[in-house]
């Protein structure tokens, strides 16, 4: 992916999600009255259907960055992010593309 004609949008993005770890939602929890059970950050992997499926999660998820974007150059930005990641993840043996994620599980009861 040619970095040089995207990044020019993104000079003044700013990330509007944070990525937090078991301690600070532990933390959270008990400051909002909660007693914490289990709070757990769990690997998982996303499979996506091919190319299309994988396009279609970025299109659908990846909305911060996508804003950036004039409209009418989202498709072209979308397709050169797919094409970059699946040069160095290629869809298995059965058209899938994996993407490695991690989800948040808690559990948690008032006090």
């Amino acid at each position: 992916m040619k970095t040089a004609k995207w990044s020019p949008f993104f000079s003044d993005f700013t990330f509007p999600y944070g990525f937090y770890g078991v301690d600070e939602y532990r933390r959270w929890l008990a400051e909002a009255g909660l007693n914490t059970r289990r709070v757990e950050l769990i690997p998982k992997d996303k499979k996506h259907k091919g190319r299309d499926g994988f396009a279609g999660w970025i299109r659908s998820t990846w909305l911060p960055y996508l804003s950036m974007i004039p409209e009418q150059m989202q498709a072209e930005f979308i397709e050169a992010i797919s094409n970059a990641y699946l040069v160095r993840h290629p869809p298995d043996d059965e058209g899938l593309v994996h993407v490695d994620m991690v989800r948040l599980e808690v559990e948690a009861v008032k006090l």
